[in-house]
């Protein structure tokens, strides 16, 4: 009887880790953050007023506008099977800004 509870706990216990590792590997990362979250990282980051972003290809691409009204051109590139996102923004006054988010 103690053989057959042992093997049951067991039997019961894989599928219950197989579905913890599942959810671990899908995992939010910036490789597969949500547009609402690029928006907020990336108003963060270049202390913007405005974002647009519109889904692209291989990300976001739009604009922002700074404090100081400086207008930026946002190009955002995810990797999902990296956990990375990668950004530029150039500015209509000759700035230049990139830069990355990993999760490590």
């Amino acid at each position: 009887m103690h053989t057959l509870r042992t093997h049951t706990r067991t039997l019961l216990q894989y599928p219950l880790l197989c579905c913890l590792l599942l959810l671990g590997c899908t995992a939010e990362t910036p490789g597969t953050w949500k547009q609402p979250k690029v928006e907020a990282e990336m108003t963060r980051k270049l202390e913007l007023q405005q974002i647009t972003l519109t889904p692209s290809a291989s990300g976001f691409e739009g604009s922002g506008t700074a404090q100081d009204g400086e207008t930026y051109k946002l190009k955002i590139t995810q990797d999902p099977n990296k956990g990375r996102l990668d950004w530029t923004a150039t500015g209509d006054r000759g700035s230049s800004e990139e830069g990355s988010w990993t999760l490590e």
